[in-house]
Formats: C-alpha cells, structure tokens, sequence
C-alpha cells in the first residue's frame, strides 16, 4: 500500500508543470516514503532518488526536492539510510556540481553512519569526497575545511592509514593561521600529527609531540577537561593517553643523549607516576639506566601497538641495554656482550658500531681482539665531570681555610 501510495504522487509531481506545485507534490512523496515502521522504505525511497534525480526533473526541482529529502533521511533505520545515501551519492555523481550543498549532507550523515560501524576508512573516504575547494554554490569557511581536514585524518589514522591521515594533517596546518583562536581544533591537530610521526616510527619526535599534546594549554587557558574534540575523545583523557604515548616513544626511540634527554623530562613530570598499565615501572629502569630484561621487554611489548612491536621493540632494547653496558663496564668482549644483550656477538658489534659512528655512545671497537672499549664520555659525563671538579674545588677551598683557622 506504501508503495503504491508512493508511485501515485511521484506521478502526480512529474505530471505538474509548474515548479512549486512539483516541489511540494515530491514533498509529499518523500513523507510517506520516510513514514516511520514503513516495510517497504528502502524500495520507495530508491523509487524517490531515481524519480527525482532522472534527466525528466528539471535542476531547480531536483535541487529543491533533496533539500527536503536529504534531513527527512534521518527518519530511517540506519541501515535504510546508509542504503539510500550511498544511492544519491550513485545517481547524483554525474551531477555533483550542480548539488553541492545537498550532497555535502549527505556525505557527513553517510560518513557519521560508517564511522558508528567502526568502518573508519570507508567513512573518511566519503567525507574526504566534499570538494570544499569548491566556487560553484558554496563557500565553505576556513574553519569548516579544517574540521573537515582534521576529522578525516582522525578517521584514516584508526584505520592505521598514516600516509593517507598525513596529507589532511599538512592541509590542515595551513589553516591553522587562520583558526587559532579555536584552542580544541589546535589541540586535535597536534594529536593527529604526533600520531603520523607515531605511526611513521619517528618515535624520539612522536615522544616530544606527545608531551606537548599531553601539556597543551591556549595561551595560558586551560581548555575543560570534558571537552569533547572531532574524534570523540575528551581532553582529559587525550591529555592523559598523550602522556603515557609520550613515555613509550621515548622508550622505543633510538638510545642517546637526545632520548636521554627527553626520559629525563617524563621522569621528573609527576604525572607519570599516577600512570597506569605499567608504563611508569619502566620509565623509571630506562632512566636510570638499568638493564632490562626478558620478563620486562615481555611486559612492555605487551603495552605496545601493531607498528610498535617486533623489531622496533628490539631494536630499542637492544641499543637502550648496550648504553647500559656502557655504564656498567670499562671493555667487554663481542661474545659476552651478545650474551647480555640476547643476540649474535656479530649483532651486537653492528649495533654498537652504529652507536659510535652516530655519536650516541663513545667507545672504540677492536675486531682483532673482539672487544668494544667504552668511553667515559657518554651522555652527561662532561656534566658529571664538571659537577666533581666542582665539589673538588670547594673542598680544596674548605681545607685551605681550615688550614689557616688552625
């Protein structure tokens, strides 16, 4: 019966000449085709699109006809709606220019319904298709691109689609000129980015994002802690999974005075202390220096994601327990530092060479006798050897003037 009540008034508005009267004719047809508990809404909206958009329909009635269509989906089970968006989007394409404004809509309802199936690549590619470059009938704001920018990006990056989010997180850094006065939108390009260096295994730079993320404030104004941003989070808890991200960067990054530098900084924040999940356990062995082990590297892995783990985790245990070596011992030879370190003699004398020659830990290497000699010019030396001539100094001018007391 919905159906034919449906075809009754299509025909009826394709008969009307004149433009109001067909409008409000297919007005009709789209209110009984959405009727809520319909059974047949999916068959009579498909017959609503095709009347509607067919070359028959002249531009001024189509374009008037899907801006009454368009909000009126919203009525249908989401299923129904996903179903007849993705068919507008079909019939319209050939077309698109001259619709702009109606399918724009229909794209952020269609990439809304995919994001809430958790289908994030889908829904980013449908946002991603509004052409909001465009001249023709509608000029977005610079703040509407770079939402749009920011949330497309958020959208491939759960995906796990860095490259893709890295071109919307560029575009949308040439609108933050503009739009700095919105501290939530600049706080979610931040998030966004330190997570393209994350995810491109930058981490010594994804550490440092992360801790800016996790200290970000607006020119000194706090932004409320329940603010919810473009990718659902609240800035709170962003602020506080930025922090615990920041600490396992740190840790996957490459050992040398740079990270040293850094889990310096995260050590000293008092924050890290009330992390959970274990981050803070061994923040504190990488700090200070003490070798970790298989249970330890086990526990951590454990804390990492898909493009954190494997090699990268080892690679960074690797070259964190040889600067720990390097504290630890004056020489040792290849074999017995593979044997510290887990791996081949052969492996560890390529991981230090690499060490040395970038500058991230002195010492030499002797291949004829197969030992490595570590240098006493690590990272913070010079400071600790100005620290002791120092206290040596006042204890020389201590004495000298208790020499003269005497």
């Amino acid at each position: 019966m919905g159906t034919q009540r449906v075809q009754d008034l299509l025909a009826q508005a394709g008969s009307i000449s004149e433009q109001k009267g067909s409008v409000e004719a297919f007005c009709l047809a789209i209110d009984a085709a959405v009727e809520p508990g319909s059974a047949t809404a999916q068959q009579d909206c498909a017959l609503v699109v095709e009347k509607v958009l067919s070359t028959e329909v002249s531009q001024w009635v189509c374009r008037d006809a899907l801006q009454y269509l368009v909000p009126a989906l919203r009525k249908l089970s989401k299923d129904v709606h996903e179903k007849v968006a993705e068919r507008i989007l079909e019939l319209v394409q050939p077309r698109a220019a001259n619709f702009e404004e109606q399918v724009t809509v229909v794209r952020e309802q269609l990439s809304e319904l995919l994001e809430q199936r958790e289908q994030w690549c889908r829904a980013a590619e449908v946002l991603s298709g509004i052409n909001v470059d465009s001249h023709n009938n509608r000029t977005f704001d610079d703040r509407y691109k770079l939402q749009k920018c920011l949330k497309i990006a958020t959208l491939f990056l759960r995906d796990g689609k860095p490259q893709r989010a890295e071109n919307y997180v560029n575009r949308a850094a040439f609108l933050l000129g503009v739009c700095n006065d919105d501290p939530a939108l600049v706080l979610q390009h931040k998030s966004c980015y330190a997570r393209v260096v994350d995810h491109k295994c930058k981490f010594l730079e994804a550490a440092l994002r992360y801790y800016e993320v996790s200290n970000f404030s607006a020119k000194g104004r706090e932004l409320d802690p329940a603010t919810v941003l473009l990718d659902g989070s609240e800035v709170g808890k962003l602020k506080e999974s930025a922090l615990r991200d920041a600490v396992t960067c740190a840790v996957l990054a490459n050992a040398g005075p740079q990270r040293s530098r850094v889990l310096a900084s995260l050590y000293k924040d008092e924050r890290c202390v009330k992390l959970e999940g274990g981050v803070y356990p061994i923040l504190h062995k990488v700090y200070m220096e003490r070798i970790l082990g298989p249970a330890e590297v086990a526990s951590f892995s454990g804390m990492l994601q898909s493009h954190q783990g494997g090699e990268k985790v080892e690679h960074a245990v690797i070259e964190h327990n040889l600067q720990s070596a390097s504290r630890l011992y004056r020489n040792i030879s290849f074999e017995e530092l593979g044997r510290m370190l887990g791996v081949e003699p052969v492996r560890a004398e390529k991981a230090a060479a690499r060490m040395i020659v970038e500058g991230r830990m002195g010492g030499q290497i002797d291949q004829v006798d197969n030992f490595i000699y570590f240098a006493s010019s690590g990272e913070g030396s010079g400071e600790v050897e100005s620290w002791d001539q120092q206290i040596r100094s006042l204890c020389q001018d201590v004495n000298r003037i208790i020499d003269k007391v005497m």
